[in-house]
C-alpha cells in the first residue's frame, strides 16, 4: 500500500516541478496545477476504495461469520466526486441468507446506482441555488453530469433553518410576506410565499439594510402551516412577550393569516402596493390634477377617513367614467386596508419595515421567474427553502451498514491507508525543492530554485 502511495505521489511531485522549471506565469500554470491535483486525488481515492474491499476479502473468518463469500472479482464503478471522475474495482459477494453486495460500497457508504457522491450531490445543489442546471453542472463537474441528475440531487436533498445561538428579546419585530409569482409544467401560473423577518431597518450610507434577517419559505402548504412553522423559528430565536410585530403585505387573505398566530402583532399595508393603488386611481389626469388629488387621497389614508376617500372615489369615476371601474376597484382596496395605512402616522415604528418586493426578487423571483423557466411542483417542494437560507443537506434515507465481523477489517484498511508519514516512502524531500535536478532550457524559475538550494 506504501508503495503505490509513494508512487502516486512522487509522480505527482515530479509532474509539479516539471511545471515550475519551465517558468510560467501563475496564470500560465494554475490549471495544469489544478488538473495534477485532481488526478493525484481520483488516483489515491481509486487505491483507498479498493484497499478496503482487498481486507473485505482478505478476512476470511470474518466474512464466514457474517455469512458472505465471494462472487465475482473486479467489478468496475465509476463515481463523480468533486475531485473528477473516479473509477475503482470492487468485489461483488453473496449472502449465505440471499442476496447480493458490494460490501467496500456499503463500508464507504457509496450508495447503490449512484454515479455522483454525496459531497459532489450537495455541492451541485448548493452552486443550483444561483445558476441553472447546466451550468452548475459545467463549474462543478465540466458538464459530466446531466441536468436531470442535478434536479433530482435537489428533489432528494432538504434544509433546514441553522438553530440559533440564543433566544434574544427586541421591542420590534417586523414580518414581510409576499409571493413569488412562477410558471409550473404545463403553462399553469403558481405562486411561491415568503416570509421575511428582521429587527428593523439601519442606515449603510445611502442603503437600507434589514437587521438579523431571516427567510422562510415552503411550496405546497396551507397558510396556517406556513404561518405556524414561521412562529415557531420566531418563537426559537425571540422572547415575544412585549415585542410588537408589524406584519407587512399587500393584505392577501394569506398574508393576514399571519396575525391570528402572532401575539401582539398589527398589519401594515406595503408602502409599493399603497403608491400603486394610488396611481391607479389618478391615472389619466394631468400631472397638476394627479398630484392635487393624490395629496388628498393620502391625506384621507393618514387620518382614516374612509367617508372623504370614498367621495374623492366617486369624484374621480364622474371625472374619468373610462376608467370608472379601475378607479373603484383601487379606492376600495386603499379603502379595506386603511387602518394598515393609517398606522404609519399614528405609530412611527410602523416605517421602520416594508420590504416585500425587494425580498422576493432577491430570495426567490431572482432564480425561479427571472427568466422564461418552469418548474414542477415536486421540485419546489424541496426547492423554496433552500433558497430562503436552509442549511441544505441529503435528505435522511436508510443505508445499509456493514456486518459487524467484518467493521474491523474495513476500520483497519481505512487505518492503515496513511499509517505513519512520508518518511521513508523514498519520496523527496519537500523542504529540498531547490535542490532537484532541473533539466532543459535554464529559466528565472530555475534560478531561484538554485538560488535558495
Amino acid at each position: 500500500m506504501k508503495s503505490i502511495i509513494a508512487e502516486i505521489a512522487e509522480e505527482y511531485i515530479n509532474n509539479i516541478c516539471e511545471v515550475f522549471a519551465a517558468g510560467g506565469k501563475l496564470g500560465e500554470v494554475e490549471g495544469t496545477l489544478l488538473r495534477e491535483a485532481k488526478d493525484c486525488a481520483t488516483r489515491l481515492a481509486k487505491v483507498y476504495v479498493e484497499q478496503v474491499d482487498a481486507e473485505i476479502v482478505a478476512d476470511k473468518a470474518g466474512r464466514r461469520r457474517a455469512g458472505y463469500v465471494v462472487e465475482r472479482r473486479g467489478d468496475v464503478r465509476r463515481l463523480q466526486t468533486l475531485v473528477g471522475e473516479v473509477a475503482y474495482q470492487r468485489t461483488y459477494f453473496q449472502k449465505v441468507s440471499g442476496g447480493y453486495e458490494y460490501l467496500a460500497d456499503t463500508a464507504l457508504g457509496i450508495e447503490k446506482r449512484e454515479r455522483v457522491s454525496g459531497e459532489l450531490a450537495l455541492s451541485l445543489v448548493r452552486a443550483a441555488k444561483g445558476m441553472s442546471y447546466a451550468k452548475a453542472s459545467e463549474q462543478l463537474t465540466a458538464g459530466e453530469v446531466s441536468r436531470q441528475t442535478v434536479m433530482e440531487k435537489i428533489r432528494r436533498s432538504d434544509a433546514q433553518m441553522p438553530p440559533p445561538d440564543i433566544r434574544r428579546q427586541v421591542a420590534e419585530l417586523h414580518i414581510d410576506a409576499d409571493e413569488a409569482h412562477i410558471t409550473l409544467r404545463g403553462g399553469k401560473k403558481s405562486e411561491v410565499p415568503l416570509i421575511s423577518v428582521y429587527e428593523g431597518i439601519e442606515k449603510q450610507g445611502k442603503r437600507g439594510i434589514c437587521k438579523e434577517v431571516l427567510h422562510i419559505s415552503e411550496y405546497g402548504k396551507t397558510p396556517d402551516d406556513l404561518w405556524e412553522q414561521a412562529l415557531t423559528e420566531v418563537e426559537a430565536r425571540y422572547e415575544l412577550t412585549d415585542t410588537r410585530i408589524y406584519l407587512h403585505g399587500d393584505g392577501a387573505s394569506w398574508i393576514r393569516t399571519g396575525l391570528e398566530w402572532f401575539p401582539n402583532s398589527v398589519f401594515v399595508l406595503d408602502k409599493y402596493h399603497k403608491n400603486k393603488a394610488i396611481k391607479g386611481m389618478t391615472a389619466g389626469l394631468s400631472l397638476a390634477e394627479q398630484k392635487l388629488y393624490g395629496t388628498a387621497i393620502r391625506d384621507a389614508l393618514a387620518s382614516e377617513d374612509a367617508a372623504y376617500l370614498e367621495n374623492i372615489t366617486t369624484g374621480l369615476s364622474h371625472l374619468l367614467p373610462e376608467r370608472a371601474e379601475k378607479i373603484q376597484q383601487s379606492g376600495g382596496y386603499l379603502k379595506t386596508h386603511i387602518a394598515g395605512i393609517s398606522i404609519c402616522e399614528t405609530d412611527p415604528s410602523a416605517n421602520h419595515g416594508g420590504c416585500t418586493e425587494p425580498h422576493v426578487s432577491h430570495v426567490l423571483s431572482s432564480r425561479l421567474s427571472a427568466r422564461p423557466m418552469a418548474w414542477s411542483k415536486r421540485t419546489l417542494t424541496q426547492f423554496a427553502p433552500m433558497l430562503a437560507g436552509g442549511e441544505i443537506r441529503k435528505a435522511p434515507t436508510p443505508t445499509p451498514s456493514l456486518p459487524i465481523p467484518l467493521r474491523k477489517a474495513a476500520a483497519n484498511a481505512k487505518k492503515a491507508f496513511c499509517t505513519g508519514s512520508l518518511k521513508g516512502l523514498g519520496l523527496p524531500d519537500p523542504r529540498a525543492i531547490g535542490t532537484l535536478s532541473l533539466s532543459g532550457k535554464v529559466t528565472g524559475t530555475q534560478k531561484i530554485l538554485r538560488f535558495f538550494a
